[in-house]
């Protein structure tokens, strides 16, 4: 019988399994990104939770930033919420990136289409209105994917 990897604890191998459907739960040995054909380091590899809270945080600052710029000297209000969705649909519909994510190195990849640049405007409007409420972005699964990325069937990997 030919057997792939094996389990320490239990003294045994177990059969290889065939790659699984990205709805079902991943292998508890694997890791993140191993169920979509991703590299477990570098390039193309599944960005971590830190990388990915420092590009929310940037992006969201830039946001303020720009939204300052238009109503200085008044503070931006609900203004900065309308440049921060822009910066999330926009530039993730085009070409993948926020301008946050390509300056850590990370970009946002399609499943169903991997090679394509940019994410699409439909699926990049339902991830950006799930990030919107921050709670469904921090309930991650095996794979480190948000019920965004989830909902709009992509993954967010590193580029260097």
């Amino acid at each position: 019988m030919a057997t792939e990897g094996s389990d320490p604890a239990a003294g045994r191998t177990r059969p290889a399994s065939p790659p699984s459907d990205p709805g079902e739960a991943p292998d508890a040995d694997g890791y993140p990104g191993e169920r979509f054909g991703l590299p477990e380091t570098g390039p193309g590899s599944v960005a971590t939770l830190l990388r990915r809270g420092g590009q929310f945080l940037l992006d969201s600052l830039l946001a303020g930033v720009i939204a300052l710029v238009f109503t200085y000297p008044a503070p931006p209000q609900n203004w900065s919420l309308l440049t921060w969705a822009i910066l999330m649909v926009v530039p993730v519909a085009v070409i993948g990136a926020t301008p946050a994510m390509a300056l850590l190195g990370m970009r946002v990849v399609r499943l169903d289409r991997p090679e394509s640049a940019g994410v699409g405007l439909l699926w990049t409007l339902v991830r950006t209105a799930s990030v919107f409420f921050i709670v469904p972005a921090l309930i991650m699964d095996r794979d480190s994917r948000g019920i965004h990325d989830r909902a709009s069937r992509t993954v967010v990997v590193r580029t260097r």
